[in-house]
């Protein structure tokens, strides 16, 4: 028989109940009667255990507390977690970089740049939404007041040499095609010495700077990499020698990919001294192609598809480099019915304006020189194809020999991706205008903004490599992970149930926001 303790003998049980021993412990359990009609008599029958029996008395087993007995439970906070915990995961190697390089504000910088990614690029909020996210416990000293963010796009500003050396160590990491573009960005500000009045892309007469950048682009994956800002007015072609220069852009075993008329002749011959590879376009009108004018469908050599088109190509061959005359049909079509829409509304408007003078004229008193008049007559819309021979055609000079035509006009189309690029930075992100006063938080505020970016971009390609890019957007992600939520309960922290739909949309990225995960991200902040 089971020797019982001095505690145990001396409990005070309660009548109904009785004492069972399990391992090593002793637990009241409720007891009472019942009929067993095989044995037509009453028999005992143990019930819910009611606790734990110690040398300090009974310890009631919590589920069967009273609601006046049961400790309330103390809801202490709840913020976001999925966006910042997802974002945290896939940040490790750039939360290094900028240890390396902003030892004393990497913290801010990170924090800044990831909530207005994942919220909105105002600094005004940018507080609200610290305090509204897992981020806040992770580095629970940081603070983005009105005061701390001027003083940190300040402080960030002045780094130019830090800023530089981190991009250039995208542009040192080996890539298939670096590709060139510009984008101009308008500024409320009036004392910026860059910004200079003139249209944008939405046709806005705003003061604007000139921003130039290059994206990275390999088999499978792309990302900004460098930018540089110039006066609005400076030319995309006289910018694209001074940032080549500047971000030290030396491998020979990638190919620059640059817009329609980005690249001078002065330019060609800096890229063959850096013995860079380059495919860029040349404006309408080039040398190389005025001798084979007026081109006809047997002037070219060569057809291949091209995402449902026909192209046809020449190629003009030249010292050291290839130039290439595309005819896209469809391309030609567009722009002759663009031509002559444009050519009938200056017949329609001129139309008007002469029916006007002549009537002045009939009274006695014209307003329009002879000149003038003959100028409003009528064009003859079938003179439009003579004066625009090249229509329909995209020419590229490269100087990868190597290539056939359909290769040459293939790697052309990757600049695709900066246009992506420039999208997202522009409509996803609103990044395209600028409120800052001097040309410190200017800068600080561009990179932070090429941060968020390259955070933003590396999203937008899993999204691609899925396949999922008609399904997910880059603000579909950010609204429903942004939406996860957890709580803390005494000390414990506890994710909210989700949605199906966001269910699917975790198992798609393989994430899973769980309190170990929350736990885990704490552990790896590091206090500033």
């Amino acid at each position: 028989m089971t020797e019982k303790p001095d505690y145990i003998l001396t409990f005070d049980r309660p009548k109904n109940t009785e004492i069972k021993k399990i391992g090593n412990n002793w637990y009241l359990y409720e007891r009472f009667s019942k009929y067993d009609p095989t044995i037509k008599r009453s028999r005992k029958v143990s019930g819910r255990c009611l606790g734990k029996i110690t040398p300090d008395g009974l310890i009631a087993t919590k589920r069967r507390l009273t609601t006046a007995e049961r400790p309330a439970a103390v809801l202490e906070e709840t913020v976001e977690v999925g966006a910042s915990l997802f974002m945290w995961k896939r940040t490790e190697d750039l939360r290094k970089r900028l240890q390396v390089h902003f030892p004393d504000q990497w913290q801010q910088i990170y924090v800044a740049a990831l909530l207005r990614l994942l919220r909105e690029p105002r600094f005004k909020r940018l507080q609200l939404h610290f305090e509204n996210s897992i981020l806040s416990h992770v580095f629970p000293k940081l603070s983005f007041t009105a005061s701390d963010n001027a003083a940190m796009l300040r402080t960030l500003g002045k780094k130019c040499q830090a800023i530089s050396s981190f991009m250039r160590e995208d542009i040192d990491k080996k890539s298939e095609f670096i590709l060139f573009d510009g984008h101009r960005l308008i500024t409320s500000s009036k004392t910026l010495p860059f910004a200079e009045l003139g249209y944008d892309s939405k046709q806005r007469y705003m003061p604007q700077i000139n921003l130039l950048y290059i994206y990275s682009l390999d088999e499978n994956r792309g990302a900004p990499v460098y930018y540089k800002q110039f006066i609005g007015s400076t030319p995309d072609v006289s910018a694209f020698a001074d940032v080549l220069t500047e971000s030290t852009l030396r491998h020979s075993d990638c190919t620059i990919i640059a817009d329609k008329g980005f690249a001078s002749e002065s330019d060609f011959e800096l890229l063959d001294s850096k013995n860079l590879k380059y495919v860029i376009p040349l404006r309408r009108g080039s040398r190389f192609v005025k001798s084979k004018l007026p081109l006809t469908p047997m002037s070219y050599e060569n057809m291949f598809p091209f995402n449902g088109r026909a192209i046809q190509a020449l190629k003009i061959a030249e010292a050291g480099f290839n130039v290439f005359v595309f005819f896209d049909a469809q391309l030609y079509a567009n722009e002759l019915a663009d031509a002559v829409e444009c050519g009938e509304k200056i017949n329609n408007t001129n139309a008007v304006k002469l029916d006007s003078e002549m009537k002045r004229r009939a009274k006695g008193t014209p307003r329009l020189t002879n000149e003038e008049l003959q100028a409003l007559q009528p064009q003859d819309l079938m003179e439009i194809h003579s004066e625009i021979p090249e229509m329909g055609t995209v020419t590229i000079r490269t100087n990868r020999t190597d290539l056939n035509c359909m290769q040459v006009y293939r790697v052309y189309k990757q600049r695709q991706a900066i246009e992506q690029f420039f999208r997202t930075y522009g409509a996803s992100l609103d990044f395209e205008a600028s409120y800052m006063r001097t040309q410190a938080t200017q800068e600080a505020w561009l990179f932070l903004n090429h941060l968020s970016s390259m955070m933003g971009m590396d999203c937008i390609t899993d999204i691609a490599a899925m396949n999922e890019d008609k399904n997910i957007s880059l603000e579909d992600l950010k609204q429903t992970l942004g939406k996860i939520m957890a709580t803390r309960v005494q000390g414990e922290w506890l994710v909210a149930p989700v949605k199906r739909s966001v269910a699917k949309l975790l198992d798609k990225f393989d994430f899973n926001p769980s309190p170990e995960l929350i736990e885990e991200l704490l552990a790896e902040g590091t206090p500033n």
